[in-house]
């Protein structure tokens, strides 16, 4: 036989084995049951759980303020209406400042005249001081002096000793003619006389110091109590009522204007200029409709989740794209009335600024924050169903199969529940 039969007879040998192989392959491959299809899942995340009260209310102002004067007269200026924007310190209302100046000059020409008479007392106390200083130095001056009235008995009592000496040794002397011895003894009464003379000019001299002395004591008695009586006027002011008049009138003249105390929108009017305001009688009413908080009613069921200082997000019906954070600050424990279910307010202040859109009357809703638990495993809470343990029993797709997986679990919050155990981030759970 040819090389080319063979090579013929070879080749359908070969082709016919290949197509009983491919039979037998494809009737085995018919035989195996088919993969199920994968089901709906949800993966595990990791992020917050929050579970939280849900509070409707309204938007509340917190810096409103009536506003009016405390002196009464006449309006003649009111420089805002409803829907004013004022800035602190702006003028809002005067009344008429002629009467409050009239009184303020009153009170300070008798302010002036009082300090003017004070300043004349003051002089001539002062005058008075100064004249009795000089009084007293004149008198002063004229003390005499008892050294040469001292001098001179002293000399007349050393000549008296000296002529009774004289007069004795005279008498001893036997021998001596009696005038002799009667010379020595009126040279010594002589000389007693002069010593008397001398002692009674001493006494003088004495007599007039303490004169003099008592002149010059009863003189700086009087410089005493003319200072007394300048210090007193130094120190004293005039009649305080007098500065207190001056002090109130300028207070009723600043008290005349009215200015806005903070900033804010005017909201309404309660008089007319040309009118008559009263003291203390209502003007204006002002607001800042950026200080507000959320007053909420809440169900008896939830009263006792909220406490103060829990955290709160803000949503408002005027502006439904953004939410502001705010903090439980008021827990009113009474049953809001005139309603059919049991309410409690719950008031809630922004920790973040207003919205500008947003102001107070408007409608708000709060979820308030009662528990969270932030990064942790989640799932939607309504894939694992907690049992009394605080476990569940979920479906996970896993290598192409479904099977049941226990997991413990955490927080049950609105919208997820945590997974403390059993399951990994990116695990397949089934969802139907």
């Amino acid at each position: 036989m040819k090389r080319t039969g063979w090579v013929f007879i070879i080749i359908v040998a070969l082709l016919a084995v290949g197509g009983g192989a491919y039979v037998g392959f494809v009737q085995t491959q018919n035989n195996e049951p088919a993969a199920p299809p994968k089901p709906v899942t949800v993966p595990v995340t990791r992020g917050t759980v929050q579970q939280t009260v849900t509070a409707p209310g309204q938007l509340i102002g917190t810096q409103e303020m009536i506003l009016g004067l405390d002196v009464g007269g006449r309006l003649v200026e009111i420089n805002v209406r409803p829907g004013t924007i004022v800035t602190q310190g702006d003028l809002l209302a005067r009344l008429d400042p002629a009467p409050f100046k009239k009184a303020l000059t009153e009170a300070e020409l008798a302010l002036a005249e009082a300090e003017q008479q004070r300043q004349q007392q003051l002089a001539a106390a002062e005058l008075a001081v100064s004249e009795n200083e000089a009084t007293v130095s004149s008198v002063q001056a004229q003390l005499p002096s008892l050294t040469e009235a001292n001098l001179r008995l002293e000399a007349a009592v050393e000549a008296e000793n000296r002529a009774a000496y004289e007069y004795r040794k005279a008498q001893d002397r036997t021998w001596e003619p009696p005038e002799v011895e009667e010379a020595y003894r009126l040279e010594y009464v002589a000389a007693q006389r002069e010593r008397a003379i001398a002692q009674a000019a001493v006494e003088a001299v004495q007599n007039q110091q303490w004169a003099v002395a008592q002149q010059v004591a009863a003189l700086e008695t009087g410089v005493a109590q003319a200072e007394l009586a300048a210090s007193s006027l130094r120190e004293d002011d005039v009649d305080f009522r007098l500065r207190q008049a001056v002090d109130n009138a300028q207070a009723d003249l600043a008290a005349a204007t009215l200015t806005a105390p903070f900033d804010g929108v005017i909201l309404d009017l309660f008089a007319q200029p040309g009118s008559y305001s009263q003291p203390g009688s209502e003007l204006i009413l002002l607001a800042d409709p950026t200080q507000g908080e959320v007053r909420t009613t809440v169900i008896e069921e939830d009263l006792s989740l909220v406490k103060i200082g829990q955290p709160a997000e803000l949503f408002f019906d005027a502006r439904p794209d953004l939410a502001i954070m705010g903090e439980v600050s008021r827990i009113v424990p009474r049953r809001v009335e005139g309603e059919a279910r049991p309410l409690y307010h719950v008031y809630i202040s922004p920790t973040d600024p207003l919205p500008p859109e947003v102001v107070p009357g408007m409608t708000a809703d709060a979820s308030i924050i009662i528990d969270q638990v932030d990064d942790t495993l989640r799932l939607p809470r309504a894939l694992a169903l907690p049992r009394s343990d605080g476990t569940a029993i979920v479906k996970i797709w896993q290598n192409g199969r479904v099977s049941e997986q226990t997991v413990n679990v955490g927080l049950r919050g609105d919208v997820y529940i945590a997974i403390s155990d059993g399951l990994l981030a990116g695990d397949e759970v089934v969802g139907e």
